[in-house]
């Protein structure tokens, strides 16, 4: 068995060299380095007019609200670009794209359309969340909002919730292309319109995933402050006195939308040690 097994090992590292080894002259166009390192021209770009395929299918998924915005219109010279310059290093395309993002925010469309970076990282923000793990509220947990102080209170959020800072529309302008209702994606669409119009401001935009499906909503200042805060590693007492002068904040009725929304994970208790 040990010998099956380093023969498994040496094919599996074969393998991986010679998908190195690809990436490494797939975008080289000297035929000399292709000779060099065994490769026939032909079959090299057989095999980049696949991996280009391939890439502009996986950005297609990832972030649909991008290609719609651009009429699914993303050239294959900008997916060659980013190909070339965050090439996959794993065989799942569903988590090829993190880098995208900031990509885009290089590029010409990008600068002609500010706001574009920003929708790529809500869409791979969702994209994520739509792949991630099933994480429910532990019910047990509860108990020690009543057995513990607040200044030992600490919570673990559900992974799924993300919390994106940007100055656009970016929940309108997702909503205007992904709302399962007509009239709410027209209603989103004059909304997000309007707001690029006038002069940016800053906003807080959540993902979090109630069932199976991520949903994306707008939140107010002080709620993000107040998550921001928690997500940081303060406790729950250093999290309340950062909005303790905001009047349109309630825990009690956070405590109840994120218990409803699946926010939360579990809640901790942590205690430090008195000197």
């Amino acid at each position: 068995m040990s010998e099956l097994s380093n023969n498994n090992l040496g094919k599996t590292e074969s393998h991986e060299n010679l998908q190195q080894l690809l990436l490494e002259v797939i975008w080289n166009d000297e035929s000399s380095v292709l000779e060099q390192c065994g490769f026939d021209a032909q079959g090299i770009n057989i095999y980049r007019r696949n991996l280009l395929a391939n890439a502009q299918r996986s950005l297609n998924i990832s972030f649909p609200t991008v290609f719609e915005l651009l009429d699914s219109d993303i050239s294959s010279n900008l997916v060659y670009q980013f190909l070339r310059s965050s090439p996959p290093n794993h065989g799942d395309w569903a988590k090829w794209g993190e880098s995208f993002a900031h990509f885009l925010a290089t590029t010409e469309v990008g600068n002609n359309y500010p706001y574009l970076s920003d929708c790529a990282a809500l869409d791979w923000h969702v994209h994520c969340a739509l792949n991630g793990s099933d994480q429910t509220l532990s019910q047990p947990s509860l108990q020690i909002l009543g057995d513990s102080e607040p200044e030992h209170i600490f919570i673990e959020f559900n992974q799924n919730v993300q919390l994106l800072e940007t100055e656009y529309p970016l929940a309108d302008i997702f909503q205007a292309h992904h709302h399962s209702d007509k009239f709410q994606r027209e209603i989103a669409m004059r909304n997000a319109k309007k707001s690029l119009l006038i002069e940016p401001v800053e906003q807080i935009v959540m993902v979090y995933r109630p069932e199976f499906q991520p949903k994306v909503t707008k939140i107010i200042a002080s709620e993000a402050a107040f998550m921001l805060c928690l997500l940081s590693g303060k406790s729950l007492a250093q999290s309340l006195d950062k909005v303790k002068n905001n009047s349109d904040f309630s825990f009690e009725q956070w405590l109840l939308t994120a218990i409803k929304h699946n926010l939360i994970h579990y809640f901790k208790e942590k205690k430090t040690c008195k000197a």
